[in-house]
């Protein structure tokens, strides 16, 4: 199961913990600042987030950023797979490349048409930036 918060620094905090090769009651012992940070907190999501990051840690779930995902559609690009949009490789492999949604061929949960708007505007800027260059034969 995945847990999702909304909360950017506890998130930072969760992915700096478990990157670390230390037993769960020491990860959690590093969210102290957090349980100080919010206990007079009257958001009570804030504390929900805490609370369901030290409860990811006890059951060996994983935490995730709930952000608003974006798309990048490529104006005046239609295939037979209907409008392409840039896609990305969910493995470490990465690489960035254009598919079309309805794409059979793809394995949807290989790829992902979906990012977070960090990386949507930097992908506008990438494309945004290209050149034309001339190709010798």
């Amino acid at each position: 199961m995945t847990v999702k918060i909304l909360d950017k620094e506890l998130f930072k905090m969760y992915q700096n913990a478990m990157a670390e090769n230390i037993p769960d009651w020491k990860r959690i012992a590093k969210f102290a600042k957090f349980i100080d940070k919010y206990a007079d907190d009257e958001t009570i999501s804030n504390r929900d987030d805490l609370a369901s990051v030290i409860d990811a840690i006890l059951n060996h779930e994983t935490v995730k950023l709930s952000a608003p995902m974006y798309r990048l559609k490529m104006n005046g690009m239609v295939g037979n797979d209907g409008q392409q949009y840039v896609s990305r490789r969910v493995d470490d492999r990465g690489g960035y490349f254009i598919c079309g949604v309805r794409n059979p061929r793809v394995d949807r949960g290989k790829i992902t048409q979906q990012f977070t708007r960090d990386e949507a505007e930097f992908l506008k800027d990438l494309l945004n930036n290209s050149s034309i260059q001339s190709v010798e034969e």
